[in-house]
């Protein structure tokens, strides 16, 4: 992972993954929703999107970043499922948070997903617990870079 402590070092990582100003994938969103939304409602606990995870996605979706090339790590920013408990993770910290959840992407290290709130902010479910990332994309990712995030449940209502 690429040394990140500002927006200007996401935005460089980005593009080396094949993000640009502007991009828009939104033709794509409507199955990437699909998809995720069917195998959270399937494990018992459906997700719906919001504006926040669509307008990520639509400029976003699809990319994978290199966590690390050695051991073949990559973040994905494709709504997965991850690990089999993660859909019933990511509604009790939506719960908790008493905001709504969206998967918007994977850590591939751990399978651990990536959800936006409706207010943008991201979080990361582990098997460890519950993380912030940041309040936005650029936070979330230099707090990605920088772990230990925060735990969740500093954020809880």
């Amino acid at each position: 992972m690429p040394h990140m402590n500002t927006p200007e070092d996401v935005d460089a990582w980005f593009r080396d993954h094949g993000w640009f100003p502007g991009r828009d994938v939104t033709g794509t969103v409507p199955a990437m929703v699909d998809e995720i939304t069917g195998q959270y409602r399937e494990a018992g606990f459906p997700v719906a999107p919001f504006a926040a995870a669509t307008a990520f996605l639509a400029e976003h979706g699809g990319l994978r970043l290199t966590i690390d090339a050695a051991r073949e790590d990559h973040l994905y920013f494709t709504p997965y499922l991850g690990f089999r408990s993660a859909p019933a993770e990511v509604a009790e910290l939506s719960g908790a948070l008493g905001v709504r959840l969206f998967p918007v992407g994977l850590d591939g290290s751990e399978g651990s997903p990536v959800l936006i709130d409706e207010r943008g902010r991201f979080f990361l479910v582990h098997h460890t617990g519950a993380y912030f990332m940041g309040a936005d994309k650029y936070g979330a990712m230099i707090g990605f870079a920088h772990a230990p995030m925060r735990d969740a449940e500093d954020f809880y209502v």
